[in-house]
């Protein structure tokens, strides 16, 4: 079976991360190690030739397709990322992935995947069409897409709005008494506080206790 599957902080990520929806298959592609690479294909095909289509350095593992390619981390330097997210070896890309989400935000790391995705996108282009593009171009439809997906959900509404809940306290039916209980626990010692109130909001009762 192809993959050894996300950790769990991985699948956090993957939901708190707001991207467009196209990239989920992809994103999940990723945690998945399921992307059909070169490498992935001489798995089953075993006279296949799993150098890289694009460099021809190495083998075309997802790492290597998303990050370690010149022409990946060419697309990669164009999107600010030439420090940390560059270095290190990693054998798998959602080790990868993981490391640079703990030093990125919500925003950042959605930016992050959609420069991935287009990288992903300009690979298959030179494997399917023999077309290989600038690392600006590849960098500027990363950009152009994040920028339109943000714009388009600032002007839509939700397909499914959240419901008005209103808060706050309701008083009871005349000649009914409502009592409030809370409690809190610290240092191993427990609060609690009880109000009781009537109909008309008057306080008949306070009541504190540890």
């Amino acid at each position: 079976m192809w993959g050894w599957g996300p950790t769990v902080s991985f699948g956090r990520w993957c939901g708190s991360c707001e991207c467009c929806p196209r990239l989920e298959y992809f994103w999940w592609g990723i945690g998945h190690d399921i992307l059909p690479t070169y490498e992935k294909i001489s798995t089953i095909r075993r006279d296949f030739n799993s150098d890289c289509p694009r460099c021809g350095r190495d083998k075309e593992t997802l790492i290597h397709a998303l990050k370690d390619c010149p022409r990946a981390q060419a697309v990669l330097v164009h999107a600010g990322l030439n420090s940390n997210p560059l270095d290190g070896n990693h054998c798998r890309g959602v080790d990868w992935i993981e490391e640079v989400a703990r030093s990125q935000e919500v925003k950042a790391l959605s930016d992050f995947v959609t420069v991935l995705w287009n990288i992903w996108n300009s690979r298959n282009n030179k494997v399917f069409q023999n077309l290989e593009e600038e690392a600006k171009v590849t960098w500027e439809r990363s950009a152009a897409l994040s920028h339109d997906f943000r714009i388009f959900n600032l002007l839509e509404e939700p397909s499914l709005r959240k419901p008005a809940v209103k808060e706050g306290w309701r008083k009871p039916n005349q000649g009914m008494v409502k009592i409030n209980f809370d409690a809190a626990v610290k240092d191993q010692k427990t609060s609690f506080g009880i109000i009781a109130r009537d109909h008309e909001g008057f306080v008949m009762g306070v009541g504190l206790g540890c």
